[in-house]
């Protein structure tokens, strides 16, 4: 899931190579990262960055199709939209990934917990959060050909898989009170959802998207979805939520 960071036409924020995943209950998918060097003193007008030694390199160029599974993730694992289909993706330098003929790939599972939790909206660092084990991500289409990512996380146990879902719900929470680089509104979906969810509302610069999301044990899902006008209901949200297993 960039599913959740900053969303082109083509390519949408959260769980995407760039969801676009977190969350608490009820509330329940890159943009600031770590600075592998040293940073120089901040002017007095500017925000003094996070700094931390627990780097990633620069992601490798694919060298070959990626795995359809990771572990023990399959496509089962992703739930499937109602108006959506799921499609190849192509991949390519650009998105980090090189298709395999399925709508699924594996995802290095750092890099992809990276990319939705670092939304942009409040600092963050690798050591604010765990890293998952494996991650598994799925591209969707809609009626209009508008574009839709998938990502589940696996974590070590369940512990491990609620902190980072927590952490991520700060950081989806902390992009309610700003316009750019996204805006979010929250939607409570009521007693009705299973388990720890989300789905939030975001606005960038060049549309629309609609997040949904669950942690159940160790896994973390979050589906980030295209929507202009945001007409995705609570209802079709709690249906995708079901959906997973």
């Amino acid at each position: 899931m960039a599913l959740l960071s900053a969303c082109s036409a083509g390519t949408p924020p959260g769980p995407a190579s760039s969801p676009v995943p977190t969350p608490s209950a009820g509330v329940s998918v890159p943009s600031t990262t770590a600075s592998a060097s040293p940073l120089t003193t901040a002017l007095p007008s500017e925000p003094v960055e996070p700094t931390t030694t627990n780097t990633l390199p620069p992601p490798p160029d694919p060298t070959g199709p990626d795995p359809s599974t990771a572990g023990n993730l399959d496509a089962d694992e992703l739930p499937r939209p109602g108006g959506w289909r799921t499609v190849e993706a192509e991949g390519g330098e650009e998105e980090g990934y090189q298709g395999n003929g399925t709508w699924v790939h594996a995802r290095d599972a750092r890099y992809a917990a990276q990319a939705v939790i670092t939304i942009g909206c409040a600092d963050i660092t690798r050591d604010d959060y765990p890293d998952p084990t494996l991650a598994l991500e799925g591209t969707y289409e809609n009626a209009d050909g508008a574009p839709g990512i998938g990502l589940v996380l696996q974590f070590g146990d369940a512990d491990t898989a609620g902190r980072y879902w927590s952490r991520y719900g700060e950081q989806v929470r902390a992009c309610t009170t700003v316009q750019e680089p996204v805006h979010t509104e929250l939607v409570d979906l009521g007693p009705a959802a299973r388990g720890e969810t989300l789905m939030d509302r975001r606005t960038y610069p060049d549309g629309e998207w609609t997040e949904v999301g669950v942690r159940r044990g160790d896994r973390v899902t979050l589906l980030v979805l295209s929507d202009e006008g945001h007409a995705i209901s609570r209802a079709q949200a709690g249906r995708i939520i079901d959906q997973v297993p």
